[in-house]
This record gives C-alpha cells, sequence and structure tokens, in this order.
C-alpha cells in the first residue's frame, strides 16, 4: 500500500497582509542619568527646527562607577565650566571647590576672566601673579592656609601646601575657592545676599574695599571713582568707563556663569 502525500499549497503572501504589533513601552531605571547628548555647532543642512539642547549635564564618575557629583549649566558647551572641564585639572579643581562650599561654576567664570583657563605665567618679572587663577603668591598662600584649615582634608588633593603649589591649576584653585569665598562673605555683610560670580568680580580683581564698593554702586557710576588712574589701564578700562559698562563686559566673558552664585548652600 502506497502511502499518501499530502500536498502542500503556497499561497503568496502580500505585503499588505503583514500585522503590525505596537510595541510595548518599557521603562528602564538608569542611576547615573542618561548619557549626555551631542551639543551642535553648526547644523546640517536640511535639519530643519531642530534646535540644539540649552543646558548641559557633567557627571564624574569615580573609578567604581558611582557618580561622584552632577552639575548642570544653562548654555552651550563653550560656557565657562565646560572650558575648565575641558582642561586636565578642571575636575579636581571644580572638587576642591565643592570641597569649601563654593561652587565650579562660579570658579570657572573667575578662570575664563582671568587667564581663558589656561595656566598663564607672568611675564612682569616685578609681579608674582601667576596661573590659571592668576594670584598673587601673598593672596594666593593666605588664602590656601584658610582654606586648609577650614576643611584639612584638602591638603590630601593637593600638590603642595607650600607656595610651589601655586604651579598646580588645580592646588591655586582651592586658594581661589576660598578668596571667592571670602569675597561672598564681605558682600553678604555689605547688603547683598546671595553674591553671584559677577558680584564677586571687584573683590578678586581690586580687592575687599573697592570691591564692595564697586559691587554695590549705582551703574551710571564712574570706575575711575573706586579704581586708581594708574590701574585703568592695566584693567582695560577707559577713564570714561561707568560701573554698569565693565559689568557688563566681565558678564560677556563669564556668559551664563555670570549669574551663578558663590556659595552652594
Amino acid at each position: 500500500m502506497k502511502k499518501r502525500r499530502t500536498a502542500w499549497k503556497v499561497w503568496p503572501v502580500l505585503a499588505s497582509s503583514f500585522l503590525v504589533y505596537p510595541a510595548l513601552a518599557q521603562t528602564v531605571n538608569v542611576p547615573a542619568g542618561l548619557p549626555p547628548t551631542v551639543n551642535a555647532t553648526y547644523q546640517e543642512v536640511g535639519m530643519g527646527g531642530w534646535t540644539p539642547p540649552t543646558s548641559t549635564t557633567t557627571r564624574q564618575i569615580s573609578g567604581s562607577g558611582s557618580v561622584v557629583s552632577t552639575t548642570t549649566t544653562n548654555g552651550s558647551s563653550t560656557d565657562a565650566l565646560q572650558s575648565m572641564y575641558s582642561q586636565s585639572w578642571g575636575y579636581a579643581a571644580a572638587q576642591n571647590a565643592s570641597a569649601l562650599g563654593v561652587t565650579p561654576d562660579a570658579l570657572a567664570a573667575t578662570c575664563v576672566v582671568e587667564s581663558g583657563c589656561r595656566n598663564v605665567y607672568t611675564a612682569n618679572g616685578n609681579s608674582s601673579i601667576t596661573g590659571a587663577f592668576q594670584m598673587s603668591n601673598g593672596t594666593y598662600n593666605e588664602a590656601l592656609q584658610k582654606a586648609l584649615a577650614s576643611n584639612p582634608s584638602l591638603a590630601s588633593s593637593i600638590t603642595n601646601t607650600g607656595i610651589s603649589g601655586q604651579q598646580d591649576p588645580a592646588t591655586q584653585a582651592v586658594a581661589a575657592a576660598q578668596y571667592l569665598k571670602d569675597a561672598a562673605t564681605s558682600l553678604q555683610n555689605a547688603g547683598i545676599s546671595n553674591p553671584t560670580a559677577l558680584d564677586t568680580r571687584a573683590y578678586y580683581n581690586f580687592g575687599p574695599q573697592r570691591g564692595a564698593q564697586i559691587a554695590t554702586a549705582n551703574d551710571s557710576a564712574l570706575m575711575s571713582s573706586y579704581v586708581p588712574s594708574n590701574q585703568l589701564a592695566s584693567n582695560g578700562i577707559s577713564s570714561g568707563e561707568t560701573v554698569g559698562q565693565w559689568k557688563s563686559s566681565i558678564a560677556a566673558k563669564m556668559g551664563s556663569a555670570a549669574s551663578s552664585p558663590i556659595l552652594s548652600s
């Protein structure tokens, strides 16, 4: 008896006959947050109305993979904090500032104005002002010792507790952050409740007394009323420049970091 073969008929399958099932949404928790997106500088032709993100979130990750710090800045990657982070010592400088209660944005704003966040050595043999934060040896040493007294644990994160540490930007950042902290305290005593990087600029540039005077001055007042004539030109200030004009020029250099508060808490 012969076995009967079963005939299989092949039916043509039309593309339109496929059934499309909707994908099920799934929520995934990402402990360290989503990865950073690319900030476009030049858009490609045909990209339409796409707009690059206006804020940047930067996370510092430890060797074990945990998040050490998270900082969000309003603006593009050309802002002060991103400029400082682009340096090999940038993250260490930011961490040292945070340890003193100073916001990394405010420290970076000072760094950008002083040196463009580069470790610049003075060309003037009569001055000891040097480094990424352009501090004199005397101011640097005094501020560094004060910072180490308030937070001794910082000693383990810096190159040298002596004046030679001035040549290391991350170490100099400790002194610069302490000086900014002193500036904020001074301006709070002068009536400015939450001093910003822009508010403290005159203190950092011209010292405590003039710093408070300029920070609280009317915008129409002349800078020459507070800064000695022999210091105007060396600081790029014209004789007829007003306080408001000077602040505007500084704010333009600092970018969005100009409004960053000095104190983190």
